[in-house]
């Protein structure tokens, strides 16, 4: 007989339930660690978005510093690209999709190509970016979103060089932004202490002594052309070779003939290379290294700066006559502080003068784009004065040249400024190229005062000899001979001049007028344009980090 076991039996399928509860325990572990890495999978995801968006709006900032630090906008009406004429900061100054081609003209247009290169990743699809540039408060370092909504302009309006710029993208349909100070840094656009530079230069005595010939008076020139009264005047407080430096194009200092091919004229008739030698040596006379005083950037800043105040001419009426030019188109009302810039005179090669014989004027610059200009006064030699109310420009003149297609090439010689006429100016001049000739005239000589120096002013002798042309002038006071042959008679002769009485004659009135040009330090440095910019430090923000 078979005895039963009841225990055993009662524990039958107890391993199926553990098994059980050890698979269940086991999936909820499963399902919370797959709920963990789908939380992770997509926390990365989000983070590679948030990321591509930081991305995105930080490069748009700096690639906006770079475009700002081109193109300022420092004035309300200067409508750049930069500054919609008196705009809200709230009015994007750019936005754009990514891959699309921007507009032409715009600051899109600046930044989106770089961007569509950078960003070609198949998450940026689709992908947009907006720019917003307000101007700061003095008082604060530290962005303020009110500042979109309480009407603060999108210019410079303080004056401080210092700019808010916003930038905010969308990627994969979540918003990103940046904000970050914005300064831009400026700097002379010339060197201040070349008072002329061009390739080549002329000194041209007035026609009353075109005529002289005579090698002693020639040579006696050269204190007054060269020395004590040179075209050029150093800035008293900074002397040569600080200031007063005339920076030739030409070979200067390789060419044995140079005066007759960087200095004509009075000067390059002299027989006196010494004499320019020396000048080199001495630091007044370099060689200037490159066919253009400063940059094509620098120069559309230039432009802009005169666009923004009203004193840009796209055109003004010209002759190819010295003698019968027309005047310069001046727009606006200039002041010191302003740059006058005329694109273009005539067909583009043409002359126009401005006339100093009645008011001196004072630019910050006067820039001729194609053309030439005549400075021209009232044909005294009255003493330099930096205060002159009449025959004196003060500023910075730039002819830029523009109509010559090579500026590397010294034919064919071009006059682009002319200072004549006992014209003056207190700055600096500079033509760009090789081939840029800058004339400086003075103006014609008393022939009275020549004459009573030598015939103590008898009146018939006087009117006489002012009736005659200006060569029988000098070859009569220089040559001597039978006055009134020149008449038609001959009654009457008059004995050889002594070639240094002329000379003393002609020194003196140099004397009075002095130098064409007279260097200012200060002048050409306030003349500026901006250079590097970039973010100031501790003021860039991430306006949304955790999002």
């Amino acid at each position: 007989m078979q005895l039963s076991r009841p225990g055993r039996d009662g524990e039958r399928g107890s391993v199926l339930v553990t098994s059980m509860l050890a698979i269940v325990v086991m999936l909820g572990f499963g399902l919370a660690l797959l709920s963990v890495v789908d939380i992770q999978a997509s926390s990365s995801q989000l983070e590679r978005t948030r990321d591509r968006g930081f991305n995105l709006s930080e490069s748009v900032l700096t690639s906006e510093a770079f475009v700002l630090g081109r193109n300022w906008p420092a004035s309300s009406g200067g409508g750049t690209i930069n500054s919609p004429v008196q705009a809200a900061c709230s009015t994007p100054a750019a936005s754009a999709t990514l891959g699309a081609t921007a507009p032409a003209g715009t600051v899109a247009a600046l930044i989106q190509p770089q961007l569509n290169a950078a960003y070609v990743d198949v998450a940026y699809t689709g992908a947009t970016w907006q720019l917003n540039v307000c101007d700061d408060d003095n008082a604060t370092t530290v962005w303020n979103e009110a500042t979109l909504t309480n009407g603060t302009v999108n210019w410079d309006a303080n004056g401080n060089n210092l700019l808010w710029v916003r930038a905010s993208s969308v990627v994969e349909g979540r918003p990103r932004r940046v904000v970050g100070l914005v300064r831009v840094r400026s700097g002379p656009v010339l060197q201040s202490k070349y008072g002329l530079v061009a390739g080549n230069v002329s000194e041209d005595l007035p026609t009353a002594t075109a005529a002289i010939t005579n090698t002693t008076v020639l040579s006696g020139l050269t204190g007054n052309l060269l020395g004590t009264n040179p075209v050029v005047a150093a800035d008293p407080l900074f002397p040569v070779p600080t200031s007063g430096v005339t920076g030739l194009r030409c070979g200067l200092l390789n060419d044995v003939s140079l005066q007759k091919t960087c200095v004509t004229g009075a000067i390059g008739a002299l027989s006196a290379v010494p004499a320019v030698n020396t000048l080199v040596t001495n630091g007044a006379f370099t060689q200037y290294p490159t066919t253009s005083s400063t940059d094509v950037q620098t120069i559309g800043q230039l432009r802009s700066q005169a666009r923004a105040s009203g004193t840009y001419s796209e055109t003004s009426p010209g002759s190819s006559s010295v003698a019968t030019t027309q005047a310069c188109t001046i727009t606006g009302s200039p002041t010191q502080n302003s740059v006058v810039f005329i694109e273009r005179v005539g067909t583009g090669d043409q002359y126009c003068v401005i006339d100093l014989s009645a008011a001196s004027r004072r630019y910050k610059a006067l820039v001729i784009g194609s053309g030439r200009v005549i400075l021209r006064g009232e044909n005294t030699g009255a003493a330099y004065s930096p205060t002159a109310t009449r025959n004196l420009f003060t500023g910075n003149v730039y002819a830029l040249n523009q109509q010559t297609a090579d500026q590397s090439q010294s034919t064919p010689t071009r006059e682009l400024v002319r200072i004549d006429k006992g014209a003056r100016v207190r700055g600096s001049v500079n033509a760009d190229g090789k081939n840029a000739m800058v004339a400086t005239v003075p103006p014609d000589f008393d022939a009275d005062q020549l004459i009573c120096s030598i015939f103590a002013c008898p009146g018939l002798v006087v009117s006489t000899l002012r009736l005659l042309g200006a060569n029988d002038l000098v070859t009569t006071l220089v040559n001597g001979g039978c006055l009134l042959r020149v008449l038609g008679l001959c009654t009457l002769s008059i004995p050889p001049t002594p070639a240094t009485t002329v000379l003393a004659g002609i020194s003196s009135q140099l004397s009075t007028y002095g130098s064409a040009i007279h260097s200012d330090v200060a002048i050409v440095n306030a003349l500026t344009a901006y250079g590097t910019s970039g973010v100031v430090p501790g003021t860039f923000r991430d306006l949304n980090p955790t999002r």
